[in-house]
């Protein structure tokens, strides 16, 4: 396979798996720059091995294996113990489609606004709305106090809000269309 052939390949690849591993790691990681570190560390080895010629039958499997390893070398160098399959399962892809092709959900604006956030208010959100957890639980997983998680969640809420109101003529965030 020729260079082009493997660059469109792993950019095809890429596109359908990014959200996927990113999402995984963003939960288990322990900070976001970890999670994108190891995330281009990941993609990095797909694209050499691609490059050498190697076949890889199942490339979302193979980038989630990964990625799972990228994150016990992060934690093992960290002497951090903790076992990374037990708490949190990906979201339903098949749900998060529906979402963001629903005309009257803004939810690449709202991510993004919520990546922008800090992390810690990034991650209730993911648990809280993407895994409908409970506060509590949210709480528990993140090793916070419930009152923490709900003072996050619901200034966050309300930033998100004013954005929405801010620009209800051109919603969502500042497009430069109207939206009807």
């Amino acid at each position: 396979m020729s260079e082009e052939n493997v660059r469109e390949r792993f950019e095809m690849i890429y596109n359908k798996t990014y959200d996927y591993i990113y999402k995984y790691l963003i939960i288990k990681s322990d900070s976001r720059e970890t999670a994108e570190d190891i995330l281009q560390s990941v993609y990095l080895s797909f694209y050499k091995r691609m490059l050498a010629g190697e076949k890889i039958l199942d490339p979302k499997h193979y980038l989630l294996r990964s990625a799972k390893h990228g994150l016990a070398d992060h934690y093992s160098s960290k002497r951090i113990t903790e076992s990374l399959d037990d708490s949190i399962e990906i979201v339903d892809e098949k749900a998060l489609d529906s979402l963001e092709n629903y005309d009257g959900f803004a939810y690449e604006e709202i991510l993004q606004s919520l990546k922008e956030s800090d992390e810690v208010t990034y991650r209730i959100f993911l648990l809280h709305f993407g895994h409908d957890y409970t506060i509590e639980k949210t709480a528990k997983t993140l090793g916070l106090a419930e009152s923490t998680v709900k003072s996050k969640m619901y200034r966050a809420l309300k930033k998100l809000r004013k954005q929405l109101k801010e620009g209800e003529r051109y919603a969502v965030f500042g497009r430069d269309k109207e939206i009807r």
